[in-house]
């Protein structure tokens, strides 16, 4: 009972109250996108499911908060290799929307590389802290080119499924966390040149357009760097009158649907887009434009507001860790969440290119909702064991 007392005292209710929220815009906007529809790949009876996936990832997050994190120093290896032999596995499952990213298990199907995602969190926080304990911390390339296996072993082979909003997510992973973990500036500024380098090649790429399609086509397609697919998704980001019934229909839907929702929205089941099925998978990867439609401005920015309140409490709860190793578990858990929601909102928005990334906490979807809510729970974990001692 003492135990119980201390772990209510310490508990972020902060981050419990806003994942209550969470769940409950979820559960509204999958009702709204999927109101009155009857979708070949919808899955039935899909509000209840989600209800389902909300309480089994209430459930985990609730006995992973109760586990002692630091026990995870011991059976990494086995986390990272059950995830490595799972993304192996599912090369051999049938294809599903082109892709081999899914296991079938009965009516539901698992994603290995969700697993993937805490697993190298995890093996990537342990290398790093035991560097940073011991007796003369070595941050040399020599040292710390095991974290690179680590993040390149999962990568590849998330991008060969294919799926390239995975793979992304795990490399926004990767360097932010390395970000935390270098010791030395040139290792960090490296990794910003790179950032701004990217970054600056995109506002060419959509000043020139044209040129830029140009160059995508004769690059990255001939040449097969990208599967077609995803290369016609950044064509049309840079230019979306460029196939607009066709690879720019997406993008240009959302637009559409995201702007008519204006300053309070057309009201729930009264989005001209929405109910219309105009927009495709519009529980999934586009399930912010039917908040934005029937929630308008108000709706989607209160949506952004909660997601800013849980990274903010998970940085608070990372920076007052009592050991590295938690501060680099949560410092991953917010980049997996943070470049999740940017990637999603901001390709329905016209900010970046869709690569087919669910909206964290959001979207409709087992595995991806129940990977973000273990991925809090070894957060809150964390925060309960802030203090080097108690005293019973």
């Amino acid at each position: 009972m003492e135990t119980l007392r201390r772990n209510i005292r310490d508990m972020d209710f902060t981050v419990l109250g806003v994942l209550v929220l969470l769940a409950v815009y979820s559960c509204v906007a999958i009702l709204a996108a999927t109101y009155g529809k009857t979708d070949v790949g919808l899955p039935k009876h899909i509000i209840y499911r989600q209800i389902l996936f909300e309480i089994i990832g209430w459930i985990a997050m609730t006995a992973i908060t109760l586990y002692d994190y630091r026990s995870l120093r011991k059976n990494y290896w086995w986390i990272i290799g059950g995830a490595g032999f799972l993304l192996l596995v599912v090369f051999v499952m049938p294809r599903r929307n082109g892709a081999h990213s899914w296991i079938p298990l009965g009516p539901f199907s698992f994603q290995p590389s969700e697993v993937a995602k805490l697993a190298m969190i995890i093996g990537m926080a342990v290398f790093m802290a035991d560097i940073d304990e011991s007796e003369m911390p070595d941050y040399s390339f020599r040292r710390v080119w095991p974290l690179l296996i680590m993040f390149i072993v999962p990568f590849v082979l998330t991008f060969k499924e294919p799926a390239l909003g995975q793979a992304l997510v795990l490399l926004a992973i990767f360097v932010t966390m390395y970000c935390v973990f270098a010791k030395r500036w040139h290792f960090v500024m490296l990794i910003f040149f790179t950032i701004a380098l990217v970054a600056g090649i995109g506002v060419v790429a959509v000043m020139y357009p044209q040129e830029s399609t140009k160059l995508i086509e004769n690059v990255l397609i001939k040449h097969h760097l990208l599967h077609s697919y995803q290369a016609y998704r950044i064509i049309t980001w840079l230019n979306p009158q460029e196939y607009p019934l066709s690879y720019g229909y997406n993008i240009r839907i959302s637009q559409i649907a995201v702007g008519s929702g204006q300053v309070f929205g057309e009201g729930l089941f009264n989005g001209i887009e929405t109910r219309g099925n105009w927009i495709p998978n519009q529980w999934t990867d586009y399930i912010f434009t039917a908040i934005a439609e029937e929630f308008g401005f108000v709706g989607s920015s209160l949506l952004v507001l909660l997601f800013l309140i849980l990274c903010y409490r998970l940085i608070r709860i990372a920076g007052t860790s009592q050991d590295s190793f938690g501060t680099y578990i949560v410092t991953g858990i917010v980049a997996l969440i943070a470049f999740q929601v940017f990637e999603n909102i901001g390709a329905d928005m016209y900010l970046s290119p869709s690569t087919g990334i669910t909206l964290p906490f959001i979207s409709y979807g087992g595995s991806s909702l129940v990977i973000d809510y273990m991925g809090v729970g070894l957060a809150l974990s964390v925060a309960l064991r802030r203090k080097k001692l108690r005293f019973n």
